[in-house]
């Protein structure tokens, strides 16, 4: 037969296309989602809310919950189970799921308790890792993927920022609160009212972040001052964020001034090489409060560090406040919840589609891109550096799965 009879066939119309069949589509894998109670008391988010559980058991998953798990965003058991979640009391039962999801990377007794083979999804949170959990999910052959480094199309991480512009809008409405005498602060209100100056905030850094800041506390009537080294950050914020704004570069007398009539100074930009220094902190009011919203990168002033690696907490010094927690966000944990659920539903939806993680890590680069722990080898050299073990560059062997 000639390859064109194969296609069509004579009537008494003339020629007419022959039926073909079509290709059908493979049906989407169904995941197991587990997800646990946070280990950590100060981490008030969650992974999943019920309105994100119900769209991800309709679409053929299965999610696992542990009971009162998020309770953080007052959400009950409940909801969830309306929602299509399995609850359950059995801590050890969610870890054998497919996929983990948390916001802090694992505990050494939750690694144990991983499926072998499984993969866990969570911050990066490198202040939380250690070597003992890493060598324990190596020996189970388990996949690690941060998702705060998890890259969209046009490369940037919407997770991270996300997760940025609430730690700044969260760290004005915390700063807010500190300044007032419920808090044992010095009695501020952060606008001020007709003849009564409102608060100085000075921001350090006019990153994404910093520009959430900048608008909160201006949003509530605030004097505010913004400092960063970067001229095109700067024109960004004045361009987001409108005049009038006291902008300028880290020069010494100007930041020195700013500091000594500051009554919040909020750092979200972090250089490792050049923290904000001590002296700077000395010249602060009396009463004055610092919110260190880098300590998951390491700092950004000398006074939050003790002595050679960041406080996780709030403490005093020199008479200043210091709130210098790496979850600020846990503050306003429902919106953080439901912003990071956005996001989260379409990631699992496509590691569906494409029949599993492994796929996932092979087909997406800015999702291989987030992966950290893979099979055996660490694949992030940060990581791989922090703790002194072997790095391997994912994209050598990715082809060999």
């Amino acid at each position: 037969m000639r390859m064109k009879d194969r296609f069509l066939h004579i009537t008494r119309e003339g020629l007419c296309p022959q039926e073909h069949l079509c290709a059908v589509s493979q049906q989407n894998h169904a995941l197991c989602i587990g997800l646990p109670k946070e280990s950590c008391e100060k981490e008030k988010r969650f992974v999943l809310t019920p309105e994100a559980v119900a769209l991800l058991v309709n679409a053929g998953h299965r999610v696992i919950m542990e009971a009162s798990a998020g309770i953080g965003i007052n959400y009950s058991d409940l909801l969830y189970a309306e929602a299509g979640a399995e609850v359950t009391e059995q801590r050890a039962e969610v870890f054998l799921a497919d996929i983990v999801l948390k916001i802090s990377p694992l505990t050494a007794e939750e690694a144990d308790m991983l499926k072998p083979g499984g993969t866990i999804i969570s911050l990066l949170q490198p202040q939380y890792q250690n070597a003992e959990v890493l060598q324990l999910l190596m020996q189970k052959r388990a996949i690690a993927i941060a998702f705060d480094k998890i890259k969209n199309n046009t490369g940037e991480c919407s997770f991270a920022d996300c997760l940025d512009e609430v730690d700044g809008r969260a760290a004005v409405i915390v700063a807010a609160g500190l300044l007032t005498n419920l808090y044992g602060g010095k009695g501020i209100l952060m606008g001020g009212i007709p003849g009564v100056s409102p608060a100085e905030v000075v921001v350090i850094g006019a990153g994404l972040s910093g520009r959430a800041a900048i608008c909160a506390a201006r949003g509530l009537g605030a004097l505010v001052k913004l400092f960063d080294e970067n001229i095109s950050r700067l024109r960004m914020a004045l361009d987001t964020c409108g005049q009038p704004l006291f902008t300028s570069n880290l020069h010494p007398n100007v930041l020195t001034n700013a500091f000594r009539s500051a009554d919040v100074v909020i750092g979200t930009s972090c250089d490792m090489t050049h923290r904000l220094s001590e002296q700077l902190i000395r010249q602060m009011k009396k009463g004055a409060l610092l919110i260190d919203l880098c300590i998951d990168k390491g700092g950004c002033f000398e006074t939050s560090l003790c002595p050679n690696k960041p406080k996780d907490s709030v403490f005093e010094k020199y008479g200043v406040l210091h709130y210098c927690l790496s979850s600020v966000g846990s503050a306003v944990a429902r919106t953080a919840s439901m912003a990071l659920s956005n996001l989260l539903v379409p990631i699992l939806l496509e590691i569906g589609e494409c029949q599993g993680v492994e796929n996932m890590i092979k087909r997406e680069r800015g999702f291989r891109d987030a992966v950290y722990l893979f099979n055996t080898k660490i694949v992030n050299s940060d990581i791989a550096h922090r703790f002194n073990l072997p790095y391997c560059d994912i994209s050598l062997f990715i082809n060999m799965f």
